[in-house]
Parts: C-alpha cells; sequence; structure tokens
C-alpha cells in the first residue's frame, strides 16, 4: 500500500484482560507478527499489564502503549499515572482523550491538552482521539465537534510536538456498536482534520502527521479504509482482543 506516512495499528484492550490473559495474548501476536515490518503495531493493556508485557514485547517489533496519564507528575494524586512510571516501563505510546473518558470521566479538550503536553515533555507519544456521537452527525454538525475537539485538545502544542503527535478519528456512534463508518464518510472527516491541522501548524506538518481511524474496524473492513489517502493507521478495540482478528486487520493493512 503506497502511503507517505507510515501506518500505524494499535489495540486498545480498555478494561479487559488479566496480566496472565495479557501475556498470552501479547505471546501470541509477538509470533504471528514477527516478520511484519511495513507499519508500526501497538498494544495499550490495562495498567495492571503493562510491565510484564513490556519485558514481551522489548525486543520484539511491537511497541507498548497506555490507555491514559495524567496531566501532571508525581505527587499527592491518588489514582494517577505519572508519565515517569509509564517511561521506565518503555511505554511508548498514550491514547488521550478517548471518547469513553470524555464521556464517563468527563474529560475536557483542556485537560487533553495538557495530558498531550505532559506526555511530551516526557518523551511519550500521545495518541489523541476526537469523535462525535450519533446525534451531532445527524445534526449535521459533525464538522464543527471535530474542529473544537482538534483545536481544544492540541492547544499550546509546538510544531516539532504536533509532528510526533498521532490523531485518532472515532465516531462515538461506531465504537463498539458494529456500525462502521464508510470508507469515503471517514476519509472526508480525516481530510477535514488535516485541513484544520494546516490551518493551525502549515501544509508540511499537516502531511506529515498521522491520523488513524477508529470504530468497529475489522479485518474484512481494515485494507478499504486503510486504503483512503488520509487515513493513516487503525485504533482497534474489541477486535484487538483476539489475537487471530487483530493479526488479521493488520495483515490486511499492508
Amino acid at each position: 500500500m503506497d502511503k507517505t506516512r507510515r501506518l500505524i495499528i494499535a489495540g486498545n484492550w480498555k478494561s479487559n484482560k488479566t496480566n496472565s490473559e495479557a501475556v498470552a495474548l501479547v505471546s501470541e501476536l509477538i509470533r504471528d507478527l514477527a516478520n511484519v515490518k511495513e507499519l508500526d503495531i501497538v498494544v495499550c493493556p490495562p495498567f495492571t499489564a503493562l510491565s510484564d508485557v513490556s519485558r514481551l514485547v522489548l525486543e520484539s517489533n511491537i511497541r507498548l502503549g497506555a490507555q491514559n496519564l495524567s496531566d501532571a507528575g508525581y505527587g499527592a494524586f491518588t489514582g494517577e499515572i505519572a508519565p515517569g512510571m509509564l517511561r521506565e516501563l518503555s511505554v511508548r505510546y498514550v491514547i488521550l482523550g478517548h471518547s469513553e473518558r470524555r464521556q464517563f470521566q468527563k474529560e475536557t479538550d483542556a485537560q487533553v491538552a495538557r495530558k498531550a503536553a505532559n506526555a511530551h515533555s516526557n518523551n511519550l507519544i500521545p495518541i489523541v482521539c476526537f469523535g462525535e456521537t450519533l446525534a451531532e452527525r445527524e445534526a449535521g454538525i459533525t464538522e464543527q465537534i471535530v474542529e473544537t475537539q482538534v483545536r481544544g485538545s492540541l492547544a499550546g502544542l509546538s510544531v516539532e510536538q504536533m509532528e510526533m503527535t498521532v490523531l485518532a478519528y472515532e465516531p462515538v456512534w461506531a465504537i463498539g456498536t458494529g456500525k462502521t463508518a464508510s470508507s469515503a464518510q471517514a476519509q472526508e472527516v480525516h481530510a477535514f482534520v488535516r485541513q484544520v491541522l494546516t490551518s493551525l501548524y502549515g501544509e508540511s506538518v499537516s502531511r506529515r502527521v498521522r491520523i488513524q481511524y477508529g470504530g468497529s474496524v475489522k479485518g474484512s473492513n481494515a485494507r478499504e479504509l486503510l486504503g483512503q489517502p488520509d487515513i493513516d493507521g487503525a485504533l482497534v478495540g474489541g477486535a484487538s482482543l483476539d489475537s487471530k482478528n487483530f493479526v488479521e486487520i493488520i495483515k490486511n493493512s499492508i
């Protein structure tokens, strides 16, 4: 697949897999994906499994990601995870602003921006999520919602930091529902986001930023979705919990 930007496929396990289950799954992925060099592969287990998974993937072609990060450092922040804790475990990526955290933990764009800045300050690559609900899409305000979230969630990032940021468009109505945005619908939003990035950082930066699609991605639709000119990968939810399904997505993306 001819892409100027290197594809990135990340598995967001959410609140799934015990430590032993995580080790078993990653062991299968390491075995089945050993020869895949064409794209970046990331797994994002729950915090409890990061340590053991880190040791497993260290010498592999799989990179480690976390599902959240504090907007602060070490200190009296009960329940929070400081960036230094992740760095010690060789975590490279961190998912920020996922729709579930925006919905259930009431995370705001400003909080996501602080977390993104914190990630960059500690050599972590943020995967910044955004996307509209079904009601917002049906109201015809997808672009307004997406632009507000993108601008707010990236506020304060420098050009250099932006180039090292991954974005993830996740239409909320397509997450875990079995519904998927058509390749044309997804491409339309990705192209619009690249226009927003151009207005913020200029065209040369916009062309280099990778934008993933997330929302019921599976092996059968991966090739068509990732074949779109502005879609640079996938943030995979449920399908990443099964090694066969996740491997199929990755191999169908090459």
